[in-house]
């Protein structure tokens, strides 16, 4: 998956919202139209929930 892009990327994925964030995000959904997708945290907190962000933002996790 390359930095935003949505034709390889797909729920499940693992992400950055920048090249230097800090925390990962798993790929909830994606709209293609918009060029959003729904994200959620991976961390151990009951307040995660998953909210939008800009395709484009989106980093692939290094395994």
């Amino acid at each position: 998956m390359s930095i935003g892009d949505s034709t390889t990327m797909k729920p499940g994925d693992q992400v950055k919202v920048s090249a230097r964030g800090k925390f990962v995000f798993t790929v909830k959904d994606i709209d293609e139209d918009s060029g959003m997708a729904l994200i959620e945290v991976n961390a151990d907190t009951p307040l995660t929930y998953p909210w939008s962000a800009r395709i484009t933002d989106l980093v692939p996790v290094e395994d």
